[in-house]
């Protein structure tokens, strides 16, 4: 009967090594993949995402008064030493078709392209991109949002990963002292940039924020309005000194909390600038 026992405990020993030994090979190859594909975004960060825009040309004296008045340029901001000059079209045809913008925010690490798969809206959620299953995955929005950003509210989906990257740094925002020095978010697409101000960031639950409010009139997104700045949450950072209205274009980002699945933890920010490539230095 020992004997039995004792080759029970040693069959049962191996298969628990034999189990540990396939997790610790799973872990280090999960890492070594995500190691890979953020090593791909870094290298696409430096070489399609570096090259400044020039400058805005000084406006010449007028030698006389205009005959029409002209439709005047929208408003440069102060911070344009900031905006770059992304190549679309290198990046579509070299990496991937389906991205289509470039999101940055200053002094973290979201500095990654925008994807929209054209038939899967969890797609790259699960995929990166060379196509391959797994982590990081990549920033992406979903049909529902057209890609232009004219929607009152586009959401961008990233996860938040444990080495950092993709959308691990939007929970700095959980210091409200992280705000006012990072209030920031631009978009750029093949033909503007857009300067958006961040005016709220807290955790929510994982509701489908393009199904769940009513977007269509102005009531209804006043009221989604009124919801976010009545956020009594000590998890919360509201801005209200940004002017926000129903007739404004609004982004969020939203990642993941942690381990628990039914949260969300979003970043909202309002249009405040946007720019046709073509006025600049014109």
């Amino acid at each position: 009967m020992k004997k039995k026992r004792s080759v029970i405990y040693l069959i049962i020993t191996i298969v628990c090594l034999v189990i540990l030994v396939l997790a610790i090979a799973y872990i280090l190859k999960y890492y070594e993949n995500a190691s890979e594909k953020e090593a791909m975004y870094e290298s696409l960060q430096a070489s399609m995402a570096g090259l400044p825009l020039p400058s805005p040309a000084p406006s010449a004296a007028p030698t006389e008064a205009p005959v029409a008045t002209a439709t005047p340029k929208p408003e440069i901001p102060e911070d344009a030493a900031l905006l770059r000059a992304v190549d679309f079209a290198a990046l579509q045809e070299d990496t991937c078709a389906d991205i289509y913008a470039w999101i940055s925010i200053p002094d973290t690490r979201i500095d990654y392209p925008v994807l929209q798969h054209p038939s899967d809206d969890t797609y790259y959620l699960n995929y990166n991109l060379d196509g391959s299953k797994g982590y990081p995955g990549c920033i992406y929005t979903e049909r529902e949002n057209s890609r232009d950003f004219s929607d009152f509210n586009t959401v961008i989906y990233g996860h938040n990963m444990k080495n950092g990257s993709m959308f691990h740094d939007l929970h700095s925002y959980e210091d409200e002292s992280f705000l006012p020095d990072h209030p920031y978010v631009y978009i750029y697409t093949p033909d503007r940039v857009m300067r958006y101000r961040i005016f709220a960031a807290y955790p929510y639950d994982d509701r489908h924020l393009l199904y769940s409010f009513d977007y269509a009139t102005p009531e209804g997104r006043a009221g989604y309005l009124s919801e976010i700045f009545s956020i009594r949450s000590m998890s919360a950072v509201l801005d209200d000194q940004v002017a926000v209205t129903s007739e404004d274009r609004l982004i969020t980002l939203s990642t993941c909390v942690g381990s628990q699945n039914e949260k969300r933890y979003l970043v909202q920010a309002v249009l405040v600038n946007d720019i046709l490539l073509s006025d600049i230095n014109e």
